[in-house]
């Protein structure tokens, strides 16, 4: 392995169950969630403590630049990835939106096959991977939608995957604890919730917590916030590293007095317009602060991207981006649902 790595596995599930798919061991912990869940939260601590944090992508198996994987079959052992073309390894971390779920028990509102989805999330976690999933809420609908979804997301050996789950959207105090509440009467036991508000330059301490539903709900604290700078404008670009640095500052306090571990839930660069943007700008607010993982958006369309792809001018950067010691990838995190 190409890092030091954080987690050190216990004996492999997969393995001991073999092909004659035996049930595995999925105990629950004292809180009512999965151990496997409690230790992904606890691994997430320790990242963000060890200076280390995992590199997430949004759709990674499904979209990319000049292909798509959205009606493929899922079981396929060999699936695209913008960022394995680029350094033969996959994020740590792979995400996927659901709105919509409760419209249709077949496919998000982007028209994403929701089997396609869960069969994604079951092969991250198969490969040491972990997932994240959003959606807005629309309804109470939407609460009873999402409990059989995360309660489907079994392996065949009897595991339920840990997920991270974020709402986007209008949020309120309310909605958050219908949602916590509608999980736990449906018994849902797999889902650590992520609270991270869109940063704007208004965002104080007092404001970020205007929502916030509790930390009985809460189990991971995260700010959305995207650079916003047409044609490569270096005065921009700056702006964005100085106010993710404020924000990433704000929120490292709040989440060492909540007893958090901290994220950068969504960002990204369209286009990617200066050639250095990973390693003098992203790594470098980054590695000030103790961030458990960063999350890009996804690669969709020539004009709309936020990783680069073979040929772009990013690629290069991305590449010692990767080789940095404070990014984790794939390859770098074993056992991520095993206690430390």
């Amino acid at each position: 392995m190409r890092k030091y790595l954080s987690i050190i596995a216990a004996a492999l599930v997969i393995a001991s169950c073999g092909g004659n798919q035996r049930k595995a061991d999925d105990p629950l912990a004292d809180s009512g969630r999965t151990q496997r869940t409690e230790n992904l939260l606890s691994n997430l601590k320790a990242w963000g403590d060890s200076t280390v944090y995992l590199f997430g992508h949004q759709d990674d198996t499904i979209f990319g630049i000049g292909w798509d994987d959205e009606q493929n079959d899922s079981t396929a052992t060999q699936h695209h990835s913008d960022i394995k073309s680029i350094c033969n390894d996959s994020p740590a971390l792979v995400a996927f939106d659901i709105t919509g779920i409760e419209k249709s028990n077949q496919q998000t509102a982007e028209g994403i096959a929701l089997d396609k989805i869960r069969q994604e999330v079951i092969n991250t976690y198969n490969e040491n991977g972990i997932v994240s999933l959003s959606l807005a809420m629309s309804s109470d609908k939407t609460v009873e939608s999402l409990a059989a979804f995360l309660n489907s997301l079994e392996t065949p050996y009897g595991v339920r995957v840990p997920v991270l789950l974020r709402l986007r959207g209008k949020q309120s105090k309310e909605l958050w604890q219908a949602l916590a509440e509608g999980l736990e009467d449906e018994d849902v036991t797999n889902a650590l919730l992520v609270y991270a508000p869109t940063v704007d330059s208004l965002t104080t301490e007092q404001k970020y917590l205007e929502l916030y539903p509790g930390d009985d709900i809460i189990d991971v604290l995260g700010i959305s916030y995207y650079c916003d700078a047409p044609e490569g404008d270096t005065t921009l670009v700056a702006n964005y590293a100085q106010q993710l640095d404020r924000q990433l500052a704000m929120l490292a306090a709040i989440g060492k007095q909540h007893g958090k571990p901290i994220a950068v839930a969504e960002t990204g660069y369209n286009g990617i317009k200066t050639e250095d943007w990973w390693t003098h700008t992203l790594a470098t607010v980054l590695e000030k602060h103790p961030v458990s993982y960063v999350l890009l958006w996804r690669n969709e369309r020539p004009d709309y991207f936020f990783v680069p792809y073979p040929g772009h001018t990013s690629t290069s950067d991305f590449v010692r981006f990767y080789n940095l010691p404070a990014t984790l990838f794939r390859h770098d995190i074993n056992g991520p649902y095993y206690q430390q």
